[in-house]
């Protein structure tokens, strides 16, 4: 990824829901020690209107540190925080979640905007891959799970991203920053600065 300069350290991209109504603001920003993602998700889910905010701190490292959602969908209020140690112990609300230890990255099944954290990461070259296990806040229950992840990049711009055991399987076109412009039949980037 090309190294940003001292006075942009900011990126905001907006991006269209394709499969069903729906919207995402979110901005990348770094702040002393730290790299930021936060966004708003509006969709249209089910019939019902739905609203997420969310926030990611991650280290320098683009390892995931703490993550914070609040939203409603329909009339179901949705507030949880997510907290990982240096030993990548994971806690929900302050309570640990075993299932999720070991794991470095969040991924909000709501939202393109964390493929960032392991492309950023993981610093894939043209013909490499990786895989990796991410903190899965699956959408619409926002319970935590394992979910085993491959990362291809098969050329500067796209990655092959698969999940489930491949059973999921998308090939994501990025921008210079690592955010996703293309998520097919997902999400599509309607605008960005």
């Amino acid at each position: 990824m090309a190294a940003r300069t001292k006075e942009s350290h900011q990126m905001t991209i907006l991006w269209r829901r394709i499969d069903y109504p729906g919207k995402e603001w979110c901005r990348l920003r770094r702040e002393k020690n730290h790299q930021i993602l936060e966004g708003t998700v509006l969709l249209n889910y089910d019939k019902k209107p739905c609203h997420i905010d969310y926030f990611i701190k991650c280290d320098l490292s683009w390892q995931t540190r703490r993550v914070s959602i609040r939203g409603q969908i329909g009339r179901r209020a949705i507030s949880q925080t997510l907290q990982v140690n240096s030993k990548k112990q994971w806690l929900i609300d302050g309570k640990p979640i075993p299932s999720v230890e070991g794991c470095i990255d969040v991924d909000l099944g709501f939202s393109p905007s964390t493929n960032l954290l392991p492309i950023r990461r993981l610093r894939l070259g043209t013909g490499e891959t990786a895989e990796v296990t991410a903190a899965w806040v699956e959408f619409p229950s926002f319970k935590v799970k394992p979910l085993k992840q491959g990362y291809s990049r098969f050329e500067q711009n796209t990655f092959h991203y698969e999940s489930a055991g491949g059973r999921f399987q998308r090939d994501l076109v990025v921008n210079r920053e690592g955010f996703v412009t293309r998520y097919p039949d997902l999400w599509e980037m309607e605008a960005a600065l």
